[in-house]
C-alpha cells in the first residue's frame, strides 16, 4: 500500500503555465532589445559608410578643382546652373612636386577629370569620374563642351579613357553651383587703398560685347557709407588690362559707362593704375554702376613696357604725349648732342681752355673788335639729324661774354653759306637755309622788366654756359641727292670792355676772354672789315667778297643739340593667348591738331620675341581712326605708334606758317628776320598725343575669370558683381546627398563644400 504523506509540495499545472508564460515574455523582451540594438547598429553602420565614402569623394573633388583652372573647366548642362557635371584639367607634379611648365612657361595640364552624375535604367544614382589621361590640350572649347556632353549622357568617355563608376554610389543629390561673391570696399582707413589682384569671378563670354554691373548691396558694419572704387579690371586668359576711368572719359565709346542712381568721377594719384580710379557714389542699396566692354581685345592705356622716343607721360588723365623741348621759361628741355666741339677739334680738354681771342686769332697782329667768327660744322662729326635746333656758346672761366648775335648757316662751299629760298615747290630742307639764333634775356639787358622774353643777344657769365632757345631749322647730314651737308655757326662779339654788363659783373681786360678747343685743321673763319654794322656782317650768309681768316680753333661754340620731331612709342609685346586669332581692327583716343599727324603700324608672330614678324620700315600703317588690320594671326601682336609735328612761328600777336616764316624772311635782307611789333617770332611745335590703343579680334568662347584692383576706404560699400546679368563663378559649391534603405528604413547623409580654384595656369 502506498503511503501519502501529506506535507509534501510540487508545482501545479498553473503554476508551471505562469511560468512558461513570463518566461516567453522575457525571452521576448530580451529578443525584442537585440533585434532594436541591432537594427540600429546596422543603421548606423550603414550612415557611417555613407559619410565615409561621401567626405573621401568631396576630398578628392576638392582636391582636383582647387589646384585646378576655371579658364579650362566646362560644366553641363548648359546655362547658369546648377550643374550635374563638370569637366577639369588635371596636372601632375614632377619628382620635387612641381607642376611641369609647357613651352610657354604655363602649366602642363596633362589630364581631363570629369565629374559626372550618372542613373541607371533601374533609377539608381551614382557620382562617376571619368579620366582623360593624357589630355588633348588641342581641343577648342566647343570639343571640350561637347566630351563632357557625352561623358554626361553616356556615362562613361569611351576608348581613351577611364571611369569610376563606383567613385560614388547610392547619390541621391549631386549639384554644382556658384556661389556670386559680394565684393566689400571697405577698409579702415580715411584715405583709399589699392587692393588686388581681386578675383571678381569666372564666366563664360562669347566674343563681343558685354556688360559688367556692380550692384549696391549694403555695407560693412564698420563703414560710414556705400561708395566704391575701381581702379582696373582685367579678362583672363588673355588679361588686357582696362583702366577703368577710361570709361568715363569722352574718347570711351558711345554707352560705355550707364550709371542707375548716384554719380561717377575720376580719382586722380599717382598710387593708381595709370593714376587714376573710378569711384562710384550711389544713392543707397540697389543703385549701380555698368561697364561696356568687348571680348576680346588689348587695350593699352599705361604704356609701361613700351619703348619710348620723344614721348613724355602727361595730363592728369596720363596720355602719351610728344616731348617736345619748347618751354615759355628757362631752363628748356634736355634734346640730344649731335655735335661736340672737342670731338671736331680734336682737343682732349672736352671743357675747352681759357684764351685770349684777338692773340688766338691773329697772333702776329690781333684783329680788332667787333671780330665775327663761323665755325665750320663737319659732316664727320654730325651724328644724328633733327627739325630743331639749339646751340651751346662757353664764356672763359675768367670773364663774362656777349655775343651780339648768332646763325645757323648750311655750308655752300669755302666760307660761303646758303641764303634761305622762295619754299615754292621745295621742302622745307631744300629752301629753310639760313636762321638767326635766339636767347631768352634772362638779366633783362632790354631793360623790359622781363627775363622770358627772346632777344637776339645773349650774356654770358664768367665760367658759364648758355643755350640759344630751340629754333626750328632742319639739321640734315645728306641732301636729296645724297651729298654730304655741313654747316656754319656764325656769331659776333663785341668789344667787352666797352659792354654794360649785368649788375654785378665786370670784365677784367688783364684776364682770359674766351674758351677755346685746338684743333690741327681749318675750323674757322673770322672777319672785321666789310660790314659797318657787324650784326649785318655776321648774319650774311655769303662770305666769299669779304675778307676772311682761316683759323684751325674752335671758339666758343660747344655743341649742337637736335630734337626730331618724328616721336614714336613701340608697344610691349602682347599674348592673345590664342594659337590664331583673327584680328580685326585697331583704333585710338588722340588729340592731334593741324600740323600733326599720328601713325598706327601694327604685325602679329607666333613667336614672342616676334622673330618671324616684319619690320616696321616695312609695314606701311595708316593715320585712319580705326582702321582694319592685315596682320596674318600670329599669337602676339605688337603696335608701333609714329607721331608727327610741323613747327610753326609766333610772335606775341601773330602766328605764321613755316612757308610764311621763310617767305617774309626771303622778302628782306639775309641779315633780317621777320618781326611783329618788334618782336621777333620764334618757333613753336604743335603738340599731339594718344591714349587707349586698342587691338581687337574676335575672342575664342571660354571660362573667362574676372580680376582686377579695387580702391577700399572708411566710407566705402559692398557690391556684386555679375556680367550680362548672370552671376559669376568663383567660389564652387558642390551639394551631395546619398541615401540607402536599410531594413526598412531611409538612411541619409548630406554635406555641402564651397572650393575655389586657384590656378591661372601660369
Amino acid at each position: 500500500m502506498f503511503k501519502f504523506k501529506k506535507n509534501k509540495k510540487g508545482f501545479t499545472f498553473t503554476e508551471i503555465l505562469f511560468v512558461a508564460i513570463i518566461s516567453v515574455m522575457v525571452i521576448g523582451a530580451i529578443l525584442s532589445v537585440w533585434l532594436l540594438t541591432y537594427s540600429t547598429w546596422t543603421g548606423e553602420t550603414e550612415r557611417t559608410h555613407l559619410r565615409v565614402d561621401t567626405m573621401k569623394a568631396l576630398e578628392m573633388m576638392k582636391n582636383d578643382i582647387r589646384l585646378s583652372s576655371l579658364t579650362f573647366a566646362s560644366f553641363y548642362p548648359a546655362g547658369s546652373g546648377p550643374y550635374s557635371a563638370m569637366s577639369v584639367p588635371v596636372a601632375k607634379t614632377d619628382p620635387n612636386g612641381f607642376y611641369t611648365l609647357n613651352a610657354n612657361n604655363e602649366i602642363d595640364w596633362n589630364k581631363t577629370v570629369i565629374y559626372h552624375l550618372y542613373t541607371d535604367g533601374d533609377g539608381n544614382k551614382t557620382v562617376r569620374r571619368t579620366a582623360f589621361d593624357p589630355r588633348d590640350n588641342t581641343m577648342d572649347e566647343d570639343a571640350r563642351d561637347a566630351q563632357l556632353t557625352g561623358v554626361a549622357k553616356a556615362g562613361t568617355g569611351g576608348e581613351g579613357s577611364t571611369t569610376d563608376t563606383e567613385f560614388l554610389q547610392n547619390v541621391d543629390t549631386f549639384e554644382i553651383s556658384s556661389l556670386s561673391p559680394i565684393i566689400d570696399f571697405y577698409e579702415d582707413s580715411s584715405s583709399a587703398v589699392k587692393v588686388g589682384k581681386i578675383v571678381f569671378g569666372s564666366i563664360k563670354l562669347d566674343a563681343g560685347d558685354h556688360t559688367f554691373n556692380f550692384e549696391i548691396t549694403g555695407q560693412n558694419d564698420s563703414s560710414s557709407g556705400y561708395d566704391i572704387g575701381i581702379d582696373s579690371m582685367m579678362i583672363n586668359p588673355s588679361g588686357s588690362v582696362r583702366e577703368t576711368e577710361y570709361y568715363n572719359s569722352t574718347f570711351a565709346p558711345s554707352g560705355a559707362l550707364t550709371v542707375s542712381g548716384g554719380s561717377v568721377s575720376r580719382v586722380h594719384n599717382s598710387l593708381w593704375g595709370n593714376d587714376n580710379y573710378l569711384e562710384y557714389k550711389p544713392g543707397g542699396i540697389g543703385d549701380s554702376i555698368e561697364i561696356l566692354d568687348h571680348y576680346d581685345l588689348w587695350r593699352e592705356s599705361e604704356f609701361l613696357n613700351a619703348s619710348l622716343n620723344n614721348v613724355k607721360r602727361s595730363g592728369e588723365e596720363v596720355y602719351m604725349e610728344m616731348d617736345i623741348p619748347i618751354s615759355d621759361t628757362p631752363p628748356e628741355k634736355d634734346g640730344e648732342i649731335t655735335w661736340f666741339s672737342y670731338a671736331q677739334a680734336g682737343d682732349p680738354q672736352q671743357g675747352g681752355g681759357d684764351g685770349e681771342l684777338l692773340n688766338l686769332l691773329n697772333p702776329a697782329s690781333p684783329p680788332a673788335y667787333p671780330v665775327a667768327i663761323r665755325t665750320i660744322v663737319t659732316k664727320s662729326y654730325l651724328d644724328k639729324e633733327g627739325d630743331l635746333i639749339r646751340v651751346k656758346f662757353k664764356s672763359s672761366s675768367e670773364n663774362p661774354l656777349k655775343i651780339d648775335a648768332a646763325y645757323i648757316t648750311r655750308r655752300n662751299n669755302n666760307e660761303d653759306g646758303f641764303e634761305n629760298l622762295d619754299p615754292a615747290g621745295l621742302d622745307i630742307e631744300e629752301y629753310h637755309m639760313h636762321q638767326r639764333l635766339f636767347f631768352f634775356d634772362e638779366y633783362d639787358m632790354d631793360s623790359d622788366a622781363k627775363t622770358d622774353d627772346m632777344a637776339g643777344f645773349v650774356y654770358v657769365p664768367a665760367n658759364g654756359e648758355v643755350w640759344s632757345k630751340w629754333t626750328a631749322f632742319p639739321l640734315i647730314i645728306e641732301d636729296s641727292t645724297g651729298n654730304d651737308v655741313e654747316y656754319f655757326i656764325t656769331f659776333c662779339v663785341s668789344d667787352p670792355t666797352g659792354v654794360s654788363w649785368p649788375g654785378g659783373w665786370s670784365f677784367d681786360a688783364v684776364d682770359t676772354d674766351c674758351t677755346y678747343w685746338e684743333g690741327s685743321v681749318v675750323n674757322s673763319y673770322y672777319t672785321t672789315a666789310g660790314y659797318v654794322d657787324v650784326l649785318q656782317y655776321a648774319g650774311t650768309p655769303e662770305w666769299n667778297t669779304l675778307n676772311v681768316e682761316e683759323s684751325d680753333d674752335i671758339f666758343i661754340t660747344a655743341n649742337i643739340d637736335i630734337w626730331d620731331n618724328n616721336s614714336s612709342i613701340e608697344s610691349q609685346i602682347f599674348d592673345t593667348t590664342l594659337s590664331a586669332p583673327e584680328y580685326n581692327e585697331i583704333k585710338w583716343s588722340k588729340y592731334g591738331p593741324a600740323g600733326t599727324d599720328i601713325l598706327l603700324k601694327a604685325r602679329s608672330s607666333a613667336s614672342i620675341y616676334m622673330t618671324d614678324a616684319s619690320d616696321w620700315d616695312t609695314i606701311t600703317g595708316s593715320s585712319s581712326n580705326p582702321h582694319s588690320l592685315s596682320i596674318g594671326n600670329g599669337r602676339y601682336v605688337q603696335f608701333l605708334a609714329e607721331l608727327s609735328s610741323d613747327g610753326y612761328w609766333e610772335a606775341p600777336g601773330a602766328t605764321l606758317s613755316y612757308a610764311d616764316y621763310i617767305d617774309t624772311q626771303v622778302a628782306g635782307q639775309p641779315y633780317d628776320f621777320p618781326e611783329d611789333s618788334g618782336e621777333p617770332y620764334i618757333t613753336g611745335v604743335y603738340s599731339t598725343w594718344i591714349d587707349d590703343v586698342e587691338i581687337d579680334w574676335p575672342g575664342t568662347s571660354r571660362i573667362c575669370t574676372i580680376t582686377g584692383y579695387i580702391a577700399r576706404r572708411d566710407d566705402y560699400g559692398q557690391a556684386k558683381f555679375t556680367v550680362d546679368g548672370e552671376e559669376l563663378i568663383k567660389i564652387l559649391s558642390i551639394h551631395v546627398k546619398t541615401a540607402k534603405e536599410v531594413q526598412g528604413r531611409t538612411m541619409g547623409e548630406e554635406n555641402y563644400i564651397e572650393v575655389q580654384p586657384r590656378n591661372t595656369g601660369k
